[in-house]
Order: C-alpha cells, then structure tokens, then sequence
C-alpha cells in the first residue's frame, strides 16, 4: 500500500521532471538505436511514456510501454500507447519475440538486475538488441554533470534528483554495466556517456 500511495504521488513531478528538453533528447536518442526494421518493441518500466513515444515515433503502433506501477501507467495512457502492467522478471512475451527491449533509467532501480536481463535476453529475438541509459557512478561525474547542468535550471532540478535517487538505489560504471549485460548473455556494441556525463547509454544484442 505505501510503494502504491508513493508512485501516485510520484507520478506528476515524475513526468513533468522528465520532460525536461535535455531528458527528452536522450529518449529521442534511444530510439535512434533500435535495430533496423524493428516492428515490436518494448519499453520496460516506461514510468508515465516519455520514451515510449519517441520509439512510437520511430516504428510506430509496436511500441508497448511496460510498468508495474498502475500510477505511471494511468499517466502513460494519456498518450495513447499500447501498455502493460508487468514483471521485469517475468515478461509476458514469449521466447524471442521482441525486436528490442529499452530501459530509460530504470534497471537501476531493479532489485534483482541479472533476473530483468535474462529475462530480456529469453524474450529478444536473435539479433534483438537492448538500449539502457542508466545513471553513472563516481563523484566527479557528478560535479562535472551538475556543473553543466546549472544553466538550465528546469534540468538541473531534474538532474538534481535523478542523482540523489541513483545514490540511494546504485549507480554503473562502464565496467559494470558492461559486465551485467555480458553476464546476461548479450554481447555489449557500446556504452557511451549520456546526459552531460551523469548517465550512461548501453546497446547491446543478443547472438
């Protein structure tokens, strides 16, 4: 009853928070990533929809936004998208069905991250690929991130709480991150900074 009481109250300075241009950018930037002729795509834990609609923008009505908080959910239908309320460690598709899976800040946030990526890894077609953009770790991205966030108050903010909720959750480095998808089986394309240093985004595909 309290974590549902927490996401209602969470939803709106969620999803105004997040539609901060600088965040709004980095989901567009997430879509750019999908596999070519990608047709079926899921967006794990896709809170009230900002990601998921850049990826239906780019491939259209098989972009499926999937949480388990109702509260995140009743935002993100406001959109129009087609949703799911689920598991991230037990994903209503069957066995190579999706073209991708998206996570926008969110695996951070998992208690059991290797159950969520093996679970990607079961429901991802062969060549299916996964985009995460996750926060990162270490004090001086954090300065460095914060630093080049002050001039755009409204991000700052965003950024600002982003940082002290990654803190108390965990935040990856490139060398972890890495090591958690390759540990899932997938095989890691890349990992670059993101967000002015204080994310990291991660593409990787299945064999």
């Amino acid at each position: 009853m309290r974590s549902s009481i927490l996401f209602e109250l969470a939803s709106l300075p969620y999803e105004l928070l997040t539609s901060a241009p600088v965040w709004e950018e980095h989901c567009a930037q997430m879509a750019a990533e999908l596999p070519a002729g990608a047709r079926l795509v899921l967006d794990l834990g896709c809170g009230p929809g900002n990601s998921t609609v850049h990826l239906r923008d780019a491939i259209g009505a098989g972009a499926i936004g999937g949480d388990y908080a109702l509260p995140m959910l009743r935002r993100a239908r406001r959109r129009g998208l087609p949703l799911a309320c689920l598991d991230a460690g037990a994903l209503p598709f069957r066995s190579g069905a999706l073209d991708a899976v998206t996570f926008h800040s969110v695996l951070y946030l998992l208690a059991d991250r290797p159950a969520a990526l093996r679970e990607v890894f079961r429901v991802l077609r062969p060549g299916g690929r996964v985009v995460l953009l996750e926060p990162q770790d270490g004090l001086g991205k954090t300065v460095l991130g914060m630093a080049r966030a002050l001039p755009n108050p409204r991000w700052a903010l965003t950024a600002l709480l982003w940082r002290t909720a990654s803190k108390a959750y965990g935040r990856f480095t490139s060398d972890t991150l890495w090591a958690a998808l390759e540990g899932a089986g997938l095989r890691v394309s890349k990992i670059e900074e993101a967000l002015g240093g204080l994310g990291l985004t991660a593409v990787a595909e299945k064999p």
